[in-house]
């Protein structure tokens, strides 16, 4: 079981070289605090231009600005044909385990993988088993340093993550923007166990 974190603040373009040492630094710091498996995934969503655009204009009235709406419309045009892509920056830990939770995760698995072999879909995930893993997953961010922001990654962008990992940059999925995600249980990632690669 892997708990996933976005770590805030990766596009710092405009930081000053002090500022990225001494982030570098605290998330190296952590990292080499971590126990057991841990990985630190820095990846470049695609970016599409139409939102880009919409930033620009969100606090103007094009109605009351021809020349700003115009100049609106020549940016997404010239958007359009550059490749665009972002950084992002995502935390996965390893959940610790003892000694009875492994029998019976493995247990689970071996359940999970003959239901597949026979057909059928695997057993969701029950409330409890979810309230005690992130229950689980806040005591471990709670012991990090306050210097980096983080916040857990949601249901879209883990599966984004996966997305991103078997297509990298061919006809890629787009990040989810920020916002409140919809969260659920059950078998919602059960068609992310194997990836298809159509070679040719």
């Amino acid at each position: 079981m892997w708990a996933i974190w976005r770590i805030e603040g990766a596009a710092q373009v405009n930081a000053s070289r002090r500022a990225k040492k001494q982030r570098l630094a605290t998330v190296e710091a952590l990292v080499k605090q971590l126990r057991g498996e841990a990985m630190l995934l820095s990846l470049c969503p695609q970016i599409n231009p139409a939102s880009v655009v919409e930033k620009m204009t969100q606090a103007v009235d094009l109605a009351a600005s021809p020349r700003y709406e115009a100049l609106a419309h020549t940016m997404l045009d010239q958007l359009e044909q550059v490749e665009l892509t972002g950084r992002t920056d995502w935390l996965a830990v390893q959940l610790p385990t003892s000694r009875r939770q492994g029998v019976v995760e493995a247990l689970r698995a071996a359940r999970a993988e003959v239901a597949l072999e026979l057909g059928l879909l695997p057993a969701p995930v029950t409330a409890q088993q979810e309230a005690e893993r992130l229950s689980q997953a806040a005591d471990i961010a709670a012991a990090w340093p306050s210097a980096i922001t983080r916040r857990p990654a949601t249901e879209a962008e883990i599966m984004w993550i996966y997305g991103h990992s078997a297509r990298r940059g061919v006809i890629e999925p787009l990040l989810p923007e920020d916002g409140p995600q919809a969260r659920g249980r059950g078998r919602g990632m059960a068609g992310l166990g194997q990836v298809m690669l159509a070679e040719g």
